[in-house]
């Protein structure tokens, strides 16, 4: 039992640590699009770069890892064409429509998407702290971004459109996620995820993205960090962590990246920062507060809280005879296997 709490809460630590990663995005990207790079050339740069150093890592260090099943080729092409490729376009798409803080909202509804489906796909119950902190994320993502103000959206219909199906892809990073790590470790799936997503892109601005960076050598360091930090080390830590932490919990988790974003925007760039948004800052460490209590709890003791006692020890007893047996047959985890 000591086991599996000390793996739990070191999962709730590196998924919020990547969206901690991910909160530095804004930041370099804005050195970079003042520098002149579009989003379309930073976003091919910093998924083909990344793609590309991981695979010939894997190739060189594990390429017997490499190996999946035939079954599980889809699997992989649905998760880095609408995890990765389709949810860059949508994102810069709704950018365009919309300002960027309305954007920044309509991203984080992503964690409303993994809820509904991680119960729908991955049996994990909806429970009321789970409800209670998606709540508590979503009005505190709204402060953030000060989505609040009348002219935050501008009666773009095609910019909701497009923001609501960035949130739904990005969503689906946590679920698709969740299935490809039944089998295979958090490198191997972030590879095959990132390959598929990556092409597309660089078929679409590749030449727009190796005429910027031509133009633009000062800006390689910046890409650079983008690829290796909040990319291959930022998305290395959410998979780590999501072996041990509901898709859902992960999904809300990350929303504490606009709340460093913002943090960072007010040191670094001078950006200001009203009292709505410390207000939606505290509501979104809030919920990451109260699924952090439950952090040292296996997956789906919330719901088997709710049980009557002797439902409980029942199930606790079955648990406990099936993990006697298989501790009987094999001694360590097979590679992949959770």
């Amino acid at each position: 039992m000591e086991r599996v709490r000390g793996r739990s809460t070191l999962g709730y630590l590196m998924v919020t640590g990547a969206a901690c990663l991910w909160g530095t995005l804004g930041v370099v990207s804005r050195g970079l699009y003042d520098g002149g790079l579009s989003a379309q050339a930073v976003v091919t740069v910093r998924a083909g770069a990344a793609a590309a150093l991981l695979l010939a890592a894997m190739l060189l260090l594990r390429p017997r890892a490499l190996r999946v099943r035939l079954r599980d080729v889809p699997l992989f092409a649905a998760y880095g064409l609408v995890s990765v490729a389709a949810f860059y376009l949508l994102y810069f798409v709704t950018i365009q429509q919309l300002s960027v803080a309305a954007a920044a909202v309509l991203l984080y509804t992503a964690p409303a998407f993994v809820a509904v489906a991680a119960a729908l796909t991955l049996g994990e119950p909806l429970t009321r702290i789970k409800l209670a902190a998606l709540a508590l994320t979503l009005a505190g993502c709204t402060l953030v971004a000060k989505a609040y103000e009348p002219a935050a959206f501008r009666g773009q219909l095609l910019g909701v459109l497009t923001g609501l199906g960035a949130g739904f892809t990005y969503g689906m990073y946590s679920i698709f996620g969740k299935h490809a790590l039944k089998r295979y470790d958090p490198w191997v799936v972030q590879t095959y995820s990132l390959l598929a997503g990556a092409v597309p892109l660089l078929l679409l601005f590749g030449r727009e993205a190796a005429l910027a960076v031509a133009r633009s050598p000062e800006a390689l360091p910046a890409l650079a960090y983008l690829a290796l930090v909040t990319t291959l080390g930022a998305y290395g830590l959410y998979l780590t962590g999501l072996q041990s932490v509901e898709a859902s919990h992960a999904a809300i988790l990350s929303t504490v990246e606009p709340v460093v974003a913002a943090v960072l925007g007010f040191l670094l760039l001078q950006e200001p920062l009203q009292l709505p948004q410390m207000l939606g800052i505290l509501l979104v460490l809030g919920s990451a507060v109260m699924l952090n209590a439950r952090a040292g709890e296996p997956a789906g003791a919330e719901a088997a809280a709710g049980q009557p006692p002797s439902a409980l020890s029942r199930r606790l007893g079955r648990v406990g005879s099936a993990s006697e047996v298989s501790g009987a047959k094999s001694s360590p985890s097979q590679p992949g296997s959770r």
